[in-house]
């Protein structure tokens, strides 16, 4: 029984630190910077957007519940993926948001309304055929902290992030932070 749960840790971790290694580490988007991405993308009632590392399933929760899109999360870390199910289930929103544990440079994205995705700077260029080839005309991609670096942004909007306190004491400072959005051509 030991060996089958150490076997269980190791796939999970295994799968967390891969995710982190070939697309970015998990660190969630605070929830006013979702809302105001989805409000530049503007997302509208019913149409599709994927989030390309999903997380906790924060951007699907806040598509579907507050904006009524139908959302499709992608992650590779399992445990994640786990967490994502059950923040969905939990709202009751597991009709409108799904995830798939999945590498999302291997998933069709070609019935995607928007793309939503914080990724490192050396995730993007596996991405530049895949969004050229897949992605319709009129596709909105949205990026947070980081810009594609293959296609030119329709816009840039600049946040102040609020930094993170501690029992009262900064650890992290409040800095500027960059959404980047994208309309295929």
């Amino acid at each position: 029984m030991f060996f089958i749960i150490l076997l269980i840790i190791i796939f999970i971790l295994f799968t967390h630190i891969y995710a982190g290694i070939i697309a970015a580490p998990f660190v969630s988007t605070p929830k006013n910077y979702i809302r105001k991405a989805l409000e530049i993308c503007q997302l509208k009632e019913g149409e599709k957007i994927y989030d390309l590392g999903s997380g906790d399933g924060r951007v699907l929760i806040i598509a579907a519940k507050e904006f009524n899109a139908e959302a499709l999360g992608f992650e590779l870390s399992y445990f994640l993926y786990l967490i994502s199910k059950i923040n969905i289930f939990l709202r009751g929103l597991s009709k409108k948001a799904k995830v798939k544990w999945s590498n999302f440079y291997e998933e069709d994205l070609s019935l995607a309304d928007v793309i939503f995705c914080w990724l490192t700077p050396k995730a993007f260029p596996k991405l530049v055929n895949k969004f050229n080839q897949e992605l319709k005309i009129g596709t909105r991609v949205i990026t947070y902290s980081s810009p594609l670096g293959f296609w030119q942004p329709e816009r840039e909007v600049e946040l102040q992030s609020e930094g993170i306190k501690f029992f009262g004491k900064t650890l992290i400072k409040p800095a500027k932070v960059k959404i980047f959005f994208y309309c295929k051509k």
